[in-house]
Parts: C-alpha cells; sequence; structure tokens
C-alpha cells in the first residue's frame, strides 16, 4: 500500500464483540462479581476489593502473551493497580481502594492535559497511532507524515484537550460517589462511568474527526 493509497483511505479498525469482549469481563464483570461473592462469604471488603484488581491485570498481561509485546500503557496501568492496591492495604482504608480506579483515570486525564505544554505532541497522538497504524511501517511513517499539516496538528490537541478533561471529571465524580455512597454501590457505579466515560470519548473523537475530514480532506484522518 502506497502513502497515496493509505492518504485516502479511511481507517476502520472493525472492533468486534469478540474483541471487546474478553475486556468486559475482566475489566468489568470479574471484579464486581468478586466483590459480592467474597463478602457474601465473610471476606472484609478491603480484601475483597483488592481482590478484584487482580483481573484486570491478567487482562493486560493477556494482551501481551497474545501481541508478545509489552505495551508501556498497560505497564502503567498496572503500575497503578500496584499502588493503589498496596496503599489501600497499608491505610486500611476501603474508600482508598474504591478510588484507586478513579485516581488512575485522573491521572491520565492530567497527563493529556499536561501534554498540551510540556511535549511537542499531544499524548492522544501517540496512542490513536497505536490504534490506527499499529505496527505497520507504512502506515506509522503516514501518521508521522500528518503531524507537519496544521489540521492535523490541530485536531490531534483539541482531541487530547477533551479527553483529558473528560477523564478528570471521571475522576472527580467517582470519588465523589465513593465519599457518599456505601461500597457495594460504588462497585457498581464505578464500570458503568467507566465504560460511559470511554464510549462518549471514543463516540466524539469518530464525529470530529469524520467531521475534519469532510472539511480538509486527508489531512484529517478517519476513525
Amino acid at each position: 500500500m502506497s502513502h497515496s493509497d493509505l492518504s485516502s483511505a479511511k481507517i476502520e479498525p472493525g472492533v468486534s464483540i469478540g474483541q471487546v469482549l474478553p475486556s468486559l469481563v475482566f475489566d468489568l464483570a470479574l471484579p464486581v462479581l468478586t466483590f459480592f461473592v467474597l463478602t457474601g462469604f465473610g471476606v472484609a471488603k478491603l480484601l475483597a476489593l483488592c481482590a478484584g484488581g487482580i483481573f484486570p491485570a491478567l487482562n493486560i498481561a493477556r494482551t501481551w502473551i497474545g501481541s508478545r509485546r509489552i505495551q508501556p500503557l498497560g505497564v502503567i496501568v498496572i503500575t497503578f493497580i500496584a499502588i493503589g492496591t498496596a496503599a489501600a492495604l497499608v491505610s486500611g482504608s476501603v474508600f482508598v481502594a474504591l478510588i484507586k480506579d478513579f485516581l488512575l483515570a485522573g491521572t491520565f486525564g492530567l497527563l493529556c492535559l499536561g501534554s498540551l505544554v510540556a511535549t511537542p505532541r499531544p499524548l492522544m497522538f501517540y496512542l490513536l497511532r497505536q490504534f490506527v497504524a499499529g505496527e505497520d511501517v507504512a502506515r506509522l511513517e503516514w501518521w508521522e507524515s500528518l503531524w507537519q499539516r496544521a489540521p492535523f496538528r490541530t485536531a490531534m490537541r483539541r482531541v487530547t484537550t477533551i479527553w483529558g478533561i473528560g477523564y478528570v471529571l471521571q475522576a472527580a465524580i467517582g470519588v465523589t460517589c465513593a465519599w457518599c455512597l456505601q461500597p457495594a454501590q460504588v462497585v457498581i457505579i464505578s464500570p458503568v462511568i467507566a465504560v460511559a466515560v470511554l464510549a462518549a470519548l471514543a463516540a466524539w473523537t469518530r464525529w470530529y474527526l469524520l467531521a475534519l475530514r469532510e472539511q480538509y480532506g486527508p489531512a484529517v484522518p478517519a476513525m
């Protein structure tokens, strides 16, 4: 595939239910199920919450084994899971265990916003590059070349800003819920918030880039 073919092509990832289902099971269903099963058998809420954090880490390990490649973002997530779990166990605080995922979301949001001023290219440029281009050398070169175009630079900065704000708001809402609600309620609400925020941001990003593509053509890729 030539660069001209790439610049005129729409990138359609074609995510299937089979690709999404493992994440829904490991990241959402199993942590919630683990909490209620363990607490039902009399296990302390703190330990039940920490035990549920094992499954997202296993899911990341599963993707590494499947791709035979360690992704930096996965390393960051596992590190935060470990730090959050350790902090909860050391402090003995159920509240800390409840908010550890929200703190991860907030940190990601702040990293997005910080990258707008602290790095030459915003964070979402790199994350979307992995999503769009993967390991394909031609697509990677094409994606890098797009940075020379002003509409693309503007789009990446705007996308990064919206994702940053979205995840900071998710963290604020989640911490507020953890403070005001019962742990069992937060365990159910937490994955709902996470899925809703991710789905909304992904849908907006796709709509925004498609709209810009209609205006600027191949200077902005379609997702």
